[in-house]
């Protein structure tokens, strides 16, 4: 992914999209109202795996040198840091409860009141791949529950809940606030 923000460039102010080196998209202008702004380079496909490369150099050459991300001046680049957690230690809940008996009430109530847990759970799974576009097949009710719904959008990954091993992965690696919703497990 190539955002080019090099004004002398004549394809300034464009994103493209390159494979092993080669661009495989004509340069999209980027919106006039992100212009100068910070911005997050960011994928999105369905039914594709991506590999995002963050080293310092570009795994295949390009016809042109840029910077990577990584070897970016600091003048353009935004870093954010986030809040030190209270006591420098984050917080992981493991709700206990009896399931489909007001748990994930009660989970919508204290995020409301704690917007900086995140939840983790089936459900959440589910409410990604629906924004994401995902339309979802019929499902049987009597076998569903707020804590382990029924899932089937026809992509074995995700209608084996298998994203959810990642995402435990990745959670232990990223430092966050997290709330467990695994209602049945946690008891």
């Amino acid at each position: 992914l190539l955002v080019n923000l090099d004004a002398s460039s004549p394809n300034a102010f464009t994103v493209s999209l390159f494979r092993d080196g080669q661009r495989i998209s004509e340069p999209q202008p980027l919106p006039e109202h992100l212009r100068g702004k910070p911005l997050f380079p960011h994928l999105a496909f369905r039914n594709v795996s991506v590999h995002v490369h963050w080293g310092p150099q570009p795994v295949c050459p390009l016809p042109f040198k840029c910077c990577s991300l990584q070897a970016a001046a600091r003048e353009d680049v935004v870093v954010q840091q986030l809040p030190e957690p209270a006591g420098g230690k984050y917080s992981v809940v493991f709700p206990v409860g009896v399931p489909d008996e007001g748990t994930f009430d009660w989970l919508d109530t204290f995020l409301e009141k704690h917007p900086g847990f995140v939840e983790l759970s089936d459900r959440k799974i589910v409410e990604w791949a629906e924004r994401s576009g995902l339309p979802t097949h019929k499902v049987n009710h009597q076998r569903t529950s707020n804590d382990r719904p029924d899932v089937s959008f026809g992509i074995p990954a995700l209608d084996d809940l298998s994203a959810r091993k990642v995402i435990r992965t990745v959670a232990s690696l990223v430092p966050r606030n997290y709330v467990v919703m695994e209602v049945k497990s946690n008891l």
